[in-house]
């Protein structure tokens, strides 16, 4: 069972009482679904969090009804979590499978799927057309590669079936080539759609075989100028669909879009640079999704487009003690306990190394410059490389009654601590968010009765035409809630000018 128009419509009806406005349901383009504005984004949840399984069950619960993961999000810990939650959820009667829609994504070679390509390296298969384009991070959408890691996706899902699956950010082997040369920019981009191609052929025969229903690509080079060497054309990738099937299923596109990244919408980089992304998309009928809404890339930096809470310094001081020496504990219980009945194919310093965050972050509170340096560290180095290593060990050592007390433990632990050193640098960042929402309240009074800056921000997105969904990260209740007033509020009929007037356009 997949998703249906007809059921994703019935979701709106049964929580009418929820007073979710008209405009805060879309139609999804030409697949027909009908899906809530802000959908629930999954790159940051994992399998063993419960204040995760929370959230989404929250969200599902009041209005937002698109679930969108990846393979490589927390290193597959998304897609399991979310697999988990909606199997409780069916089982109870609380949703259908129809009434919700969930999209995955597939192409990055991180974690365990590092492992995976490296074992078939070693053992002469190597997956086709692999792009190595740093340590420890690879790419690849050949069909022998989007095969094996469907079945992966659906069976992490507890999923038959996909509503969409999309290839993730394809455009890494222009990255490559622009990284590394050996192509042309002519001969780069042959390559590239030649690549794409070949898996459009892939996703047209699982469509037939009723594994998606509808697919499609996630680029953050849609939005870029015609003549950027990283550029991936709407255009051109419709007309791909077109010569595989005559009904092609290519049906969803996804890219970054925020208050200061406004490409898809002002850009005319499509039929000769006479529309933009938006304009053609809809032209299409393609349905779209934006992400990263409050995470912006101006003036070369990152800026976060949210209201940060504000905590008292001692407080902070005390818990960071508090939750650093807990964190010292476990992982002297794992160095004891745990290390040796670890798999031998990963050295033991590895792991050491890895599992030592509390001495590597005891200078944490001191040791960024800003708010988008620690989280950039977070979210790039520190989570990635310690959920890849916990999601192996799970497989490894899921028959140890120590390991899954210990995970657990060490996961919660974890949370808080980085949590506590998340709260010292939001501190430092309130002030500029401040201004930001002074000023949108300045560009549009109606801005005033949302609270948050991350409201007013959802707010202008979603009220930009074209934008069928925006996704945001919920991965607790307080952020669904924060969503959920942001989705109540009317539209904003300023949104153009408003985004105009912050990039001087």
């Amino acid at each position: 069972m997949m998703a249906t128009p007809e059921s994703t419509e019935n979701y709106f009806r049964r929580l009418s009482h929820k007073n979710i406005p008209e405009h805060a349901v879309r139609t999804f383009g030409a697949t027909g679904f009908r899906v809530s504005s802000i959908g629930f984004g999954g790159y940051r949840i994992n399998y063993n969090a419960m204040e995760h399984a929370r959230a989404l069950r929250y969200a599902l619960l009041n209005g937002f009804n698109l679930i969108d993961t990846s393979s490589n999000y927390t290193d597959g810990g998304s897609e399991m979590l979310i697999g988990n939650l909606l199997q409780e959820m069916f089982e109870r009667g609380e949703l259908h499978r129809d009434e919700v829609v969930v999209v995955s994504k597939v192409g990055y070679v991180q974690g365990q799927n590092m492992r995976l390509a490296q074992q078939h390296e070693l053992q002469g298969q190597p997956f086709p057309e692999m792009v190595k384009y740093m340590e420890g991070c690879w790419h690849c959408i050949h069909p022998e590669f989007l095969e094996d890691q469907l079945s992966r996706s659906l069976e992490r899902l507890f999923l038959p079936s996909l509503d969409v699956y999309l290839l993730h950010n394809p455009e890494y082997f222009l990255l490559d080539v622009n990284k590394h040369g050996g192509f042309d920019l002519k001969s780069a981009r042959e390559e590239y759609y030649r690549r794409i191609k070949l898996a459009f052929e892939w996703l047209e025969e699982k469509v037939g075989e009723g594994k998606i229903k509808a697919y499609g690509i996630s680029s953050n080079t849609f939005p870029k100028p015609e003549n950027d060497f990283e550029f991936t054309s709407l255009e051109t990738v419709i007309e791909i669909a077109g010569s595989v099937s005559s009904k092609p299923y290519f049906k969803v596109i996804q890219f970054p879009f925020n208050l200061y990244e406004i490409g898809a919408y002002f850009e005319k980089n499509q039929s000769k640079g006479s529309k933009t992304l938006l304009q053609f998309a809809a032209e299409k009928n393609i349905a779209t999704l934006v992400n990263r809404p409050l995470n912006a890339m101006s003036n070369g930096s990152m800026v976060r487009l949210a209201s940060f809470r504000e905590t008292d310094g001692k407080e902070i001081q005390d818990d960071f003690a508090k939750h650093r020496q807990l964190l010292l504990e476990l992982e002297g219980r794992f160095k004891v306990e745990l290390l040796p009945k670890a798999p031998s194919e990963i050295p033991k310093k590895n792991l050491q190394n890895v599992f030592s965050i509390s001495q590597q972050l005891s200078n944490a509170l001191g040791a960024f410059q800003n708010w988008e340096h620690w989280d950039h560290v977070k979210q790039n180095i520190l989570f990635p490389q310690c959920f890849s290593y916990m999601s192996y060990l799970n497989q490894k050592l899921n028959k140890e009654p120590v390991w899954s007390e210990w995970s657990e433990s060490y996961s919660n632990t974890l949370y808080q601590f980085i949590d506590t050193v998340t709260k010292h640098y939001e501190n430092q960042a309130q002030p500029h968010s401040k201004n930001i929402s002074d000023n949108l309240d300045k560009l549009d009074s109606g801005l005033q009765s949302s609270e948050t800056l991350s409201q007013k921000s959802l707010r202008v997105l979603a009220s930009v035409e074209g934008i069928h969904c925006v996704l945001l990260g919920m991965r607790k209740v307080p952020y669904v809630e924060d969503a959920h007033a942001a989705l109540k509020e009317p539209l904003v009929l300023n949104a153009l000018k408003i985004l105009r007037k912050l990039n001087d356009v």
